[in-house]
């Protein structure tokens, strides 16, 4: 049992310096061997060999699952040619997701983590599995797509959290900055490398094969996983099961009114700023470039992001990691315009893609540096969960949003106008929570 020094040492506190400055200070901050050691590099957090087989085997199997979506958005434009169909799949995905995140950042805190990814991974398997079988069979239609993905979504609602939640606990502190770096990179490597691919892939082998592909992916992550030490929350930080869980998670949110203004930040240029479910309507009919053109597309945000990996060290030493975020929507936003007056050629369509995942890319960095280090390890999954809510609620509510204004107008508006509320909705929450603009997190022991 920990006395009461200890506690106030365990939350975070957020205090005005002399300068008008505010310092974050994280909730674990653990003495270090020395007070001045540092890593040898940004890359030595791969000398950590469980996070190392994480890092991989999610790298294997999220580069198959973007293969898949491809695959999914291309089957459901040639089953309907409708930009409302397309839209409806963010739906069917952000309902389930923002139902059951929070209640699988809970479990992420009860149970044993490494055994719930290990089911969670081989569910997500099955229903790529279902997709393929259903094609091949030629009884493939909307309904059963809506029906497989909305199963998917409920059950990647657990996986999110989990997985955020194990990251920190295989890296030593002084090293969260690193690991928590090349993990955005990762999750921008499998978008780039996935959905490139996936278009060319379907074109080559067909969209039967390219779901095959996805289920052999998930494999990599399950082995990798099995070989996997993961550190268990001690008995006494565990969360219990029921609502007092969600209750404290929520208290501790309320606490931090700047990790939910950070996140409205996301979910707002997400929701607003995201083209991607009009892509596929881009593709084949604005810029003319069929299937593979449309996994290039798909890929450009994540190109441009993946273009500052040498950067990220620098990125996450960045001082005033509200304004840099700030910042980056902002760039995000204007980048989503510019892309929306494009109607051709297609590689300036991807430099205006790709200049909007860069900026996306300082703010998931900067954004997961405010979170991760502002969290208690026992509150990870819970806190991860409502990121979850956010990150990836926000551009699945905004596939149906984007969609639906399409419908009703154009694509070309409904991309250029998202931009637009993308930059005022972040102007709305800095006049809100004007602190955001003066947050600066440690991110090494204090």
């Amino acid at each position: 049992m920990k006395t009461e020094p200890q506690k106030e040492e365990l939350a975070t506190t957020t205090s005005a310096s002399a300068n008008g400055a505010v310092s974050a200070h994280s909730s674990l901050a653990a003495p270090s061997s020395s007070a001045t050691s540092k890593p040898a590099s940004h890359w030595s957090v791969f000398r950590n060999r469980d996070y190392a087989l994480l890092f991989w085997g999610q790298l294997i199997s999220a580069a198959g699952t973007q293969m898949q979506i491809v695959a999914v958005a291309w089957q459901v434009y040639l089953l309907s040619h409708s930009a409302i169909a397309l839209g409806l799949i963010g739906l069917v995905q952000a309902i389930p997701r923002l139902i059951f995140s929070l209640i699988g950042g809970v479990f992420a805190d009860v149970l044993d983590r490494r055994k719930m990814l290990l089911v969670i991974e081989v569910t997500l398997a099955a229903m790529s599995a279902i997709l393929a079988a259903c094609t091949i069979f030629h009884i493939i239609n909307l309904w059963i797509i809506y029906s497989v993905v909305f199963v998917a979504a409920c059950v990647s609602s657990f996986e999110f959290p989990t997985r955020q939640a194990i990251i920190p606990t295989l890296v030593p502190r002084e090293q969260m900055a690193s690991a928590i770096s090349l993990s955005m990179v990762m999750m921008q490597l499998t978008f780039v490398i996935g959905s490139s691919l996936g278009g060319f892939v379907i074109a080559w082998v067909g969209v039967t094969n390219t779901y095959w592909i996805d289920v052999i992916s998930y494999f990599v992550v399950i082995g990798s996983l099995l070989i996997m030490v993961v550190p268990k929350v001690s008995a006494d930080k565990r969360a219990q099961a029921g609502m007092g869980a969600f209750v404290d998670g929520m208290r501790f949110l309320k606490k931090h009114p700047i990790i939910l203004a950070v996140l409205s930040l996301d979910f707002f240029a997400t929701f607003f700023g995201s083209p991607k479910a009009l892509l596929p309507v881009y593709a084949s009919d604005i810029l003319h470039v069929g299937p593979q053109g449309l996994g290039i597309l798909l890929a450009a945000t994540s190109i441009g992001a993946v273009t500052l990996t040498p950067f990220t060290g620098r990125i996450s030493k960045i001082g005033r990691q509200g304004l840099g975020v700030i910042l980056a929507i902002i760039g995000w936003g204007i980048c989503i315009v510019a892309f929306g007056f494009t109607s051709g050629p297609l590689w300036l369509a991807v430099i205006f893609l790709a200049g909007a995942g860069a900026a996306d890319m300082v703010s998931m960095i900067l954004r997961g540096l405010i979170i991760q280090l502002t969290t208690p390890d026992e509150f990870r999954g819970r806190i991860s969960s409502v990121n979850a809510m956010f990150v990836i609620g926000g551009p699945m509510l905004g596939q149906f949003e984007s969609g639906l204004v399409a419908g009703l107008f154009t694509p070309a508006f409904s991309v250029i106008s998202g931009g637009v509320a993308c930059i005022l909705a972040t102007l709305a929450v800095v006049a809100l929570v004007p602190k955001l603009l003066r947050v600066r997190v440690e991110s090494i022991d204090v």
